[in-house]
């Protein structure tokens, strides 16, 4: 199957949760689409070819309480492992952006054989994706995804409520309650 497949079901997931924010009026989180490029036959007009160009943002952005949100989803089969290949250049660099803007930038990694999604602030993701550069590992373990990021759970009727859980971490952030 190939990635942006295997990607469908968290991102399916993912709108289902930001329709229910929206009907809430918790946020109001859209899904960027994917400009497509597409060939046609001058004879016929029916399309000959057609192909996803490369996206220069990320999968997913809007607004929460007046605060800028923008995050990428990535699903892995690996079990003990987050390959950084996953990600591209033009996601983190994006990320970095809108958060260097006052906005909240990060990654929710889904890992299909745990059933878990984790959200990564961009800050904790840059430390890995710079050292693999610099002769570090290219993938990030699942072990640290358990000890140093938060898993997001089902709570208060959202399937993925990733905004409870940058709630809870901006709390911890400010010295307020774990």
């Amino acid at each position: 199957m190939s990635q942006g497949k295997r990607g469908m079901a968290l991102e399916n997931m993912i709108e289902y949760s930001n329709k229910v924010y929206k009907n809430k009026g918790i946020a109001l989180i859209d899904k960027v689409p994917t400009p497509w490029s597409v060939s046609y036959n001058k004879k016929n007009g029916r399309v000959t070819k057609a192909f996803p160009q490369k996206k220069g943002t990320v999968d997913f952005v809007g607004v929460s309480h007046g605060r800028p949100i923008a995050f990428d989803a990535k699903n892995t089969k690996e079990r003990t492992r987050f390959p950084l290949s996953n990600v591209e250049q033009h996601q983190v660099d994006y990320l970095t952006r809108h958060q260097d803007q006052g906005g909240i930038s990060f990654f929710i990694v889904y890992f299909e054989k745990h059933q878990e999604a984790y959200l990564m602030p961009i800050d904790k993701f840059i430390e890995w994706w710079e050292g693999q550069s610099q002769g570090g590992r290219k993938s990030i373990p699942y072990e640290w995804f358990v000890l140093n990021v938060d898993v997001i759970k089902t709570e208060r009727g959202v399937p993925l409520d990733y905004l409870g859980t940058i709630d809870k971490e901006m709390n911890r952030a400010l010295g307020g309650v774990k």
